[in-house]
């Protein structure tokens, strides 16, 4: 809500993708912004992303007027985009654009499953549940699964019974953090905050990764894996506190299903389990202290709970909400669930103090179910879907760029009519038949939650929308009241009353004041009562091989793992094409296998099954020989984008995308 006040500065939030989820103060005149230094979370800091955020309104290639396709879609080209004209779009009112997607809509009316909605979350907060209450409303078809972490959500559940964790804060507590993959810099740079204090605190800090995160700053030790192996580690961890009487009756007594997980942990070679996750027995057995220190240990760290987090990178693979569930139970029998300074950190749900309003649409009938497709493998699905879909809805998802076999995506949006809610020309819009431009963070008013800490955030509108772009919220608001039957919405300060109804406080402080505390247990799972039915802790019931181990021989013909991690500079695949011009980058180790067939100063291809891109190289000693580590989200149209070269393959619980079980080679031309 704008007021003219007289002040240069307003109170903002962060509703980009991102757990830390800053407040912040905008001046508006200077157009800039800097930390809301009275949030006690945000304290002081914003990342780069969110401090770039005017570059992001005022760049000059931004869609500021809604576009229509006069000329016939020609697929994903390669290359700098030649500009609307060249796309095949014209610029058209508001009137126009929708009155051509309510046509499309009121035309399927009796056909809703034909309707695909793809939603995102490029913005996230209580409005931005609009687009999502309108399409449940008409009964469309919709996606299910995650690009992200829903694998890992998974097995917190399966586990706990719940997705919770010990408030961040209580990081300052542990006397030992065990940092399992999470990129510190890069992915939540107020967790990377709360570890550096601890460590000026006496915390000790030990990371196990494939490496590429530049966790040497930011540990006292650091164990490389073989990526996607971290359940066997936790495994041998596990097996060790059972062969040493390490683990306590009273945690066993909190769990179902010991007797069962006790003979599964025991039918594995102590050996065969360090072997598959290529870690040294020495740093084996000094992780153990870390979780555990057993009785006559020497060391000067053995005193007080260990904290562990869980990067979302680690269940990003074919069996990722196994490598979870083992390095929670780790957790759980090493004495660190459920106590200060301990805790299994993965995430919570962001939308978890935020209430739910709905649209009213009399006149339709009530939708029981709905069709619903994978996200990971959505180009697939829609190839093959029967009925065919006929019109598709994206919203704050760039779901070509950032699915697997992005190509295929591409291909897959040629034959229906997809309208796109989008500020640039990406690689999703390029396949759009009506793009409608919306207002961005600072431009439109919101309440946001976090997936990490407890504050809901009030992320006020600063400055105008740029040209004619509009908010998501009064998009679907109008498009709703043009359809036949209406889809009705409320007034949007009603949504926002709602939205703030679990954490109580009214509408008018929490927009001064520009955050509230939802109130919840500083210690998840306090006296290891846990969220099941009967209050018991789950394991998990199997632990399976690495597909390589199965499928391939010792010399595979793919034989190296495409990670392709988080950016520190840009939020997911909104960055400038300025910055995505030449080849894009890889680095590997110098010990990688495949650079005795290539010339690093020479035309080099990354290949997988699905195909291959030019790439040029960079040796980063940090990275486990294995790893092929390609900075993600870059765009395919520009030759930068990894995901078309990536397969489609699902995890192994929570419908997740196993983007880092993806098999590569380097190549020469």
């Amino acid at each position: 809500m704008l007021k003219n006040d007289g002040e240069t500065s307003r109170i903002s939030a962060c509703i980009l993708d991102c757990p830390d989820a800053c407040s912040f103060l905008v001046d508006f005149r200077a157009r800039t912004l800097r930390a809301n230094p009275a949030h006690p979370f945000t304290n002081g800091f914003i990342c780069r992303k969110g401090a770039r955020c005017f570059d992001r309104l005022d760049a000059p290639e931004r869609i500021t007027r809604p576009l229509v396709r006069m000329k016939p879609k020609r697929g994903l080209r390669r290359g700098k985009t030649d500009g609307l004209a060249q796309e095949g779009f014209e610029v058209a009112s508001w009137d126009t654009a929708l009155d051509v997607i309510v046509d499309k809509l009121n035309a399927l009316a009796d056909r809703p499953e034909a309707v695909l909605h793809v939603r995102g979350h490029g913005y996230r907060g209580v409005l931005a549940q609009a687009s999502l209450n309108l399409f449940s409303a008409l009964g469309s078809s919709t996606i299910h699964g995650s690009l992200c972490d829903d694998a890992g959500i998974e097995a917190c559940i399966r586990d706990f019974g719940a997705l919770e964790h010990n408030d961040p804060s209580d990081l300052l507590n542990a006397a030992r953090i065990v940092n399992w993959g999470k990129d510190l810099v890069r992915s939540s740079p107020h967790t990377g905050l709360l570890v550096r204090e601890a460590r000026k605190r006496g915390t000790r800090v030990l990371t196990i990764s494939p490496g590429g995160d530049g966790s040497e700053g930011w540990s006292d030790r650091v164990f490389r894996i073989r990526p996607g192996t971290d359940r066997f580690l936790a495994a041998w961890l596990i097996r060790r506190l059972m062969e040493l009487d390490g683990i306590s009756p009273d945690v066993v007594r909190g769990c179902a299903g010991w007797e069962a997980f006790r003979t599964l942990i025991m039918s594995h070679n102590s050996e065969d389990l360090l072997l598959r996750c290529d870690v040294e027995r020495s740093h084996a057995e000094e992780l153990l202290e870390w979780y555990a220190p057993l009785p006559g240990a020497t060391s000067d760290y053995a005193v007080g709970p260990t904290a562990t987090l869980i990067g979302w990178g680690v269940q990003r693979y074919l069996y990722g909400g196994q490598n979870v569930r083992f390095i929670n139970a780790l957790a759980l029998l090493s004495g660190n669930i459920g106590r200060v300074g301990g805790g299994s950190y993965f995430n919570i749900a962001s939308g978890r103090n935020l209430g739910s309003w709905r649209a009213d649409s009399p006149g339709r009938p009530v939708t029981t179910s709905r069709r619903s497709f994978p996200l990971p493998s959505l180009a697939w699905e829609l190839e093959w879907a029967d009925p065919p879909v006929e019109f598709v809805w994206v919203d704050g998802h760039n779901v070509v760029n950032q699915v697997p076999d992005s190509l295929a995506m591409a291909k897959a949006l040629q034959r229906p009519f997809v309208v796109c809610v989008e500020a640039f020309l990406t690689d999703t819009a390029r396949c759009a038949d009506v793009i409608l431009p919306p207002a961005l963070m600072l431009e439109r008013e919101e309440i946001v939650g976090s997936c990490l800490h407890h504050y809901v955030n009030y992320s006020g509108q600063a400055v105008p929308p740029r040209g004619e772009c509009r908010a998501d919220y009064d998009i679907l608001r109008d498009l709703g009241a043009r359809l036949s039957p209406s889809v009705r919405f409320p007034e949007p300060d009603e949504c926002l009353r709602v939205g703030l109804g679990p954490v109580g406080v009214d509408l008018d402080a929490f927009r001064a004041k520009g955050f509230a505390w939802a109130d919840h247990p500083s210690v998840a799972f306090e006296g290891l009562k846990f969220a099941h039915s009967d209050g018991l802790y789950r394991f998990p019931e199997a632990l399976d091989p690495e597909p390589l181990e199965i499928d391939q021989d010792d010399d595979p013909e793919f034989p190296l793992r495409l990670l392709s991690l988080v950016r520190g500079s840009y939020m997911h695949s909104q960055i400038p094409e300025s910055e995505q011009q030449g080849l894009p980058e890889v680095m590997v180790s110098p010990d990688n296998p495949d650079l005795d067939d290539v010339d690093p100063d020479g035309p080099i291809f990354l290949a997988t099954p699905l195909g291959r891109m030019a790439v040029r190289i960079r040796l980063d000693a940090s990275l486990h020989p294995l790893v092929v580590l390609f900075r993600r989200d870059g765009w395919v149209s520009l030759g930068h984008g990894p995901n078309a070269i990536i397969e489609p393959q699902i995890t192994d619980m929570g419908d997740c995308a196993a983007l880092y079980s993806q098999c590569c080679r380097l190549e020469a031309d």
